[in-house]
């Protein structure tokens, strides 16, 4: 390391022979990474739980409204299933004199960020569709960035903590972001500044990052070329040659079903089943987030840690999706809002738990994490983008289960717990990590 520090050619930047996979990032540098993470989140997630859906309210009839979220939010998870995992393997390759990961961290939050500042201040459903895309398509190029630092600079050791508050930042940031939406609201300002608010925050998180990071700089005779017939061949991680990768990629996207169930429709299931109007389900909104963020934050610490301690990771992964099954489905029958707060605080303390230890499980199973780790976290976050498209194209179909004309959104909730349950059976037959 002191040869590096030597001949590193440009501050921030270290000019290595080879990748030195586990390389230590700093205790300084891994609490900004988690900023910048949980700042891109607040941008990100927020407009998916309740901005996206109050902009929509104003542009589209309450008749349309389902479908119309539907079509943007499918659209824009198509832009997040294509970009993260060609920004990963781009990021592998890239000989920047800035690094490999630091271009796509920053170019990608300014894209995503300018997608939202179309979504603010769009006039028509087309255009948020379009602001959307571009939104999803930025964010996750530099998500791609994001998530290779982990296998890229921290220890095996520590990435149970570290992925530990990388799960909090995920589930804690659309509380802030519902935080600043309801007192937007409550000051009579329009949705366009809920919306860029979180944009700007991310912008400056995201870029107080790539300030300080230590990024590696690679030559070209160190990287693979690019051949678009290989990357889209690379989409394909056999499950017969990598079994633990396939059966962690089949958890991961089964309980992201269950969580886009629960979120993408929230605003307008509490309009719906209780009557809110617009600063009242925000309000309700904000109150579930606060004790959904405490359930989930102490579950998530309390379980990175123990999965540090223990070395186990996959019964955690059982436990924490079996807690959010059961949430999902009392959300589901709640018969009054206050009933709601039972199933924030179940369905926080099973998520956080999952994520307390799910980025650190896939990298302990990480096919080629040595040369392919960007590209192959990608693919992984297949099993992010995948459902946020699939789950509005087939909820329609599961809300016009019944005969009265109201939206089922228990049907919808209890097939979210199921999903997340059948994830939590995938996690069972993971071999390479205990």
């Amino acid at each position: 390391m002191e040869n590096i520090e030597k001949t590193s050619p440009r501050p921030g930047v270290d000019r290595l022979p080879g990748l030195q996979p586990g390389r230590s990032a700093s205790n300084g540098v891994l609490a900004l990474y988690v900023i910048g993470y949980f700042t891109l989140y607040i941008a990100l997630m927020t407009p998916i739980v309740s901005t996206l859906a109050v902009k929509i309210d104003t542009l589209a009839p309450a008749a349309d409204r389902i479908a119309a979220l539907s079509l943007v939010t499918g659209l824009g998870a198509l832009f997040a299933f294509v970009v993260n995992p060609l920004a990963g393997a781009l990021s592998d390759r890239t000989t920047s004199r800035f690094g490999r990961r630091r271009p796509w961290l920053v170019w990608g939050v300014l894209a995503g960020a300018a997608g939202l500042l179309v979504v603010a201040f769009a006039g028509e459903i087309w255009v948020v569709a379009v602001g959307w895309a571009l939104t999803q398509a930025g964010f996750n190029a530099s998500q791609a960035a994001f998530q290779a630092i982990l296998p890229d600079q921290v220890e095996e050791h520590r990435r149970g903590k570290v992925s530990a508050w990388m799960g909090v930042a995920t589930n804690v940031s659309p509380l802030v972001g519902i935080t600043l939406a309801t007192t937007i609201a409550n000051l009579g300002a329009g949705p366009a500044w809920m919306i860029a608010l979180p944009a700007a925050l991310a912008v400056a998180g995201v870029g107080v990052l790539a300030l300080v990071l230590r990024d590696v700089r690679l030559s070209r005779d160190e990287t693979e070329p690019f051949a678009l017939g290989s990357f889209l061949k690379s989409f394909w991680v056999s499950p017969r040659r990598f079994p633990d990768f396939g059966w962690a990629f089949l958890g991961r996207f089964l309980i992201m079903c269950g969580f886009a169930s629960y979120t993408t429709y929230q605003f307008y299931f509490l309009q719906d089943r209780f009557g809110f109007d617009v600063p009242t389900a925000l309000g309700w909104q904000l109150v579930l987030m606060v004790l959904q963020a405490v359930a989930l934050t102490a579950a998530a610490l309390i379980g990175g840690w123990l999965s540090d301690r223990v070395g186990r990771r996959k019964i955690f992964v059982v436990v924490a999706t079996i807690l959010t099954g059961i949430g999902l489905s009392v959300f589901a029958l709640a018969p009054q809002p206050e009933v709601l707060v039972i199933a924030a605080v179940l369905f926080g303390a099973g998520f956080g738990a999952y994520l307390a230890v799910d980025l650190a499980l896939v990298t302990d199973v990480l096919p080629n994490r040595e040369t392919e780790a960007a590209k192959n976290m990608g693919v992984f976050n297949i099993a992010n983008a995948l459902p946020p498209s699939l789950v509005p194209a087939l909820a329609p179909l599961v809300l016009a289960i019944g005969a009265d004309g109201s939206a089922n959104y228990a049907a919808l909730f209890v097939l979210g717990g199921v999903l997340a349950v059948l994830g939590a059976i995938s996690t069972m037959f993971i071999r390479g990590a205990r």
